[in-house]
């Protein structure tokens, strides 16, 4: 190349043909010094990522997609019910849709059974009651209720009633219970299945006053009430939020509010205490829960998100109407909470069932 054709390059890049006599002179080794940080930088990095998972990059941007919360009852009852209400407000906090997936079927195992399985990237939820904790005294589950899932938070507690079909001849709680007395296991109790919520509310009944029915189980509260207002069945013993709307209808009666003072939305209804039933005392309690093992990053993300939701006016003023009370908890107070109500229920229904 003659120096003429050497013009156009910059001077910076021309070669000299001696190096200056003050020139250091570099071996191999250190000229490739200068790439030597950058590449140990790189090879760190991706053994922490293969060390952290998969999961470490979808907890930076969680949510990136619609979130499901499974409700492993049909539509209609008191956890569908209330899990509309958050959902819909919680998918506006965290910029994505959420989706109530109904699966009935076992007083809720079906549907807990399928997120357990589920992926652990907080995209498959669970929204459950206390039956989570009381299912294994009537039938085999296929997970730990402790184990195999991840406790995220409480979200409400619901106060639980005795309702009966309009028809039936009793105008109040005295009268239904020298009725059962009378017929012992003729009235039928419905329920959203074997260890449910309402289920162990039928339980108490009869323990309380001393009366036996039977059980009819169905595939969730909300078609155990159309039952028993359709004369298919006499009554239940689940939340407000499963029988309201028909009770205000006219076709259910609500005779007693299992808990010691009367409630607020429905105040001309008496208290189990009032009764003369103190011990007739019991509320069911929901929560959320994902797969064992979640990111604690997205799980602070939807513990958050669920505080604040809680906290909204119109979602406290929604869930009172359905007869529900919010209560939030902390991941780390709900697995405590949990893990005492599953050993309190095993006492208590240890040769019930």
């Amino acid at each position: 190349m003659s120096d003429r054709s050497k013009s156009w390059i910059p001077a910076l890049y021309r070669p000299t043909k001696t190096a200056p006599t003050n020139a250091i002179r570099t071996s191999p080794e250190m000229r490739n010094t200068r790439f030597a940080v950058p590449r140990r930088l790189f090879l760190a990095s991706a053994v922490l990522l293969a060390c952290l998972g998969p999961n470490a990059a979808l907890a930076a941007d969680y949510p990136t997609r619609p979130i499901k919360i499974v409700i492993p009852f049909s539509p209609g009852g008191g956890t569908d019910v209330i899990f509309r209400i958050i959902g819909q407000r919680l998918g506006e906090k965290l910029g994505q849709p959420v989706i109530i997936d109904n699966r009935a079927g076992a007083a809720g195992t079906i549907g807990a059974t399928h997120v357990a399985q589920a992926q652990p990237d907080g995209y498959t939820l669970l929204g459950y009651h206390i039956a989570m904790v009381t299912a294994h005294h009537v039938q085999k589950i296929p997970y730990n209720p402790l184990k195999d899932f991840t406790p995220i938070g409480q979200v409400a507690a619901a106060t639980n009633a005795v309702v009966v079909n309009a028809d039936l001849p009793v105008k109040n709680f005295a009268e239904f219970v020298a009725l059962a007395k009378k017929e012992p296991e003729k009235l039928h109790f419905g329920s959203s299945g074997s260890g449910g919520s309402d289920h162990l509310g039928g339980l108490l009944l009869q323990m309380a006053t001393g009366t036996k029915l039977t059980h009819i189980p169905y595939k969730g509260g909300g078609p155990a009430n159309v039952a028993a207002a359709s004369g298919e069945i006499q009554l239940t013993a689940g939340t407000i939020a499963q029988s309201g709307a028909l009770v205000k209808a006219g076709k259910l009666r609500a005779l007693v509010v299992m808990q010691p003072e009367r409630n607020a939305e429905w105040p001309d209804i008496p208290s189990a205490a009032e009764a003369g039933y103190p011990g007739l005392n019991y509320q069911t309690w929901f929560g959320m829960w994902g797969p064992a093992n979640m990111p604690p990053d997205v799980l602070q993300k939807i513990s958050s998100a669920l505080k604040e939701v809680l906290e909204r006016d119109d979602v406290v003023q929604a869930l009172s109407k359905a007869g529900v009370g919010p209560k939030f908890s902390t991941p780390k107070e709900y697995a405590k909470m949990t893990t005492d109500e599953y050993e309190r229920w095993n006492t208590l229904l240890k040769g019930k069932l």
